[in-house]
């Protein structure tokens, strides 16, 4: 199957070793251990199996008792598993890749390591760049299919929809007929018949005020009423913006020369992309 499915199988040992060690140490707390160590490996370069030795080490240190007690060589060897550095991850050919099941890189983080190789060569970074464009072809024809599906199934909806709302207002003015042959059980707000599949209800009616905006903001000024008109307040961005630049980690006013807490700064990562 080649070095790097090879090279995978070894890692994935190292894992599974790590973490049999962690679940013997750890007892009931060790799956809430093992989220944190993805966790880890997630947010640094860490691998996961380093991740576990961490979380080993910074358990050993923090309460070695209430794990169930580790000794001071146990201690030492996973301090020295940590520190170990990994061996590279190993070169493939092009043949090796191809021959690659593609589960093996397709398959999700939480579903266990992922195997270790390194592309090395044009005709290796070739073939990852067809993948992607394999993969990115396949996911547009199941885009596309879906779509198809989502339409037919909104038009079938939409059809239920009308029919709905044509026999629900064909019915309810026939049993609003019906209502007013029969005695009402009123209130101030309502009057009501009660079935056994449901009640009948009317709600009485009434009045209620909707302004235009612009023309009672106009009446308001003209009529010197301004404490009912409300003034919002918003900094005129764009243009202040102009004025700023970043100095020494901080958001500087050029014209000022004063630091504008304000104002913070988001860094945003470098971003790597494949176009195919």
């Amino acid at each position: 199957m080649g070095k790097a499915i090879k090279a995978a199988k070894e890692i994935a040992t190292k894992y599974e070793a790590a973490v049999q060690e962690l679940r013997d140490k750890a007892g009931d707390k060790a799956d809430e251990l093992l989220a944190e160590a993805e966790k880890l490996a997630a947010s640094t370069t860490m691998t996961q199996t380093e991740a576990v030795y961490a979380i080993i080490q910074k358990m050993t240190e923090e309460n070695a008792q209430a794990i169930g007690g580790v000794s001071s060589s146990e201690a030492a060897e996973a301090l020295a598993q940590l520190g170990k550095p990994e061996a590279p991850a190993p070169s493939v050919t092009l043949e090796d890749l191809e021959g690659m099941d593609d589960a093996l890189w397709t398959q999700e983080e939480t579903e266990g390591p992922r195997p270790a190789w390194r592309i090395t060569d044009d005709g290796c970074a070739d073939w990852a760049c067809r993948k992607i464009a394999e993969e990115k072809a396949e996911l547009d024809r199941i885009r596309e299919l879906a779509e198809a599906q989502i339409q037919k199934i909104e038009e079938k909806l939409a059809a239920a929809e009308r029919r709905y709302e044509n026999g629900t207002r064909f019915l309810t003015g026939k049993l609003a007929e019906y209502f007013e042959t029969v005695p009402h059980k009123a209130t101030k707000t309502k009057e009501s018949y009660r079935l056994l599949s449901g009640t009948l209800t009317r709600k009485f009616g009434g009045s209620q005020m909707k302004q235009d905006d612009a023309q009672l903001v106009q009446y308001l000024k003209d009529s010197g009423q301004l404490e009912f008109i409300k003034t919002e307040e918003k900094p005129k961005w764009g243009d202040f913006k102009k004025r700023l630049e970043i100095i020494g980690g901080s958001v500087v006013d050029k014209e000022t020369g004063e630091i504008v807490e304000a104002v913070q700064i988001i860094e945003k990562p470098d971003t790597f992309s494949v176009d195919v």
